[in-house]
């Protein structure tokens, strides 16, 4: 009985911690030097619910929905976070404040992801862990999501793009090389 009560006890107390905690750890500054955990209120989730609120027919079609959704938990994280300036690739905005490279970027995107598959809003895909690539000596990373019918993995990369930009989405084999995003996926 005394195990039973312990047991219900320490449950009851973690659940209380997680209700408190927050929901994302933003990263930036370069390799997650600098950190700010925030979580959305319900208005925001309410927007981001809603690009969903119209169900995928395809996959093709919630990966457009995932596009959307991470564009705009970019933007509403980055007026959170203060990365709101963030500007595509390393190099454009090296000298500004609150720059992500893509440890960065593939760490919160993959959070976002994983929130939108927690709120059950994926029918299509679920989230795969995040892929690295390696050509000659440039090191980069990426989210991925795996579509249920096919196995198939997609890059997820945020990176390439200013904050709130549609991420691109690629096939993960053809991330790995380097090869270009295709109009299909990201039109």
């Amino acid at each position: 009985m005394k195990i039973t009560l312990l047991f219900l006890l320490l449950t009851i107390s973690c659940n209380n911690v997680l209700a408190k905690s927050a929901e994302f750890v933003q990263c930036f500054d370069f390799g997650c030097k600098s950190t700010k955990e925030f979580s959305f209120n319900q208005d925001q989730w309410k927007s981001i619910n809603d690009i969903f609120t119209r169900p995928a027919l395809s996959a093709w079609i919630e990966k457009q929905q995932i596009r959307q959704a991470v564009a705009l938990m970019e933007i509403m994280a980055g007026s959170i976070s203060g990365t709101s300036l963030d500007k595509g690739g390393n190099y454009s905005g090296i000298d500004l404040p609150f720059q992500q490279d893509c440890i960065d970027e593939s760490t919160n995107t993959y959070q976002y992801l994983q929130a939108l598959q927690l709120r059950n809003l994926l029918h299509w895909h679920q989230v795969a862990e995040k892929k690295r690539r390696i050509i000659w000596f440039a090191t980069h990373w990426t989210a991925v999501i795996r579509e249920h019918n096919t196995n198939q993995q997609f890059a997820v990369d945020s990176w390439y793009r200013d904050n709130g930009d549609l991420p691109y989405i690629q096939k993960i084999e053809n991330w790995l090389r380097k090869s270009s995003f295709s109009d299909s996926l990201n039109p």
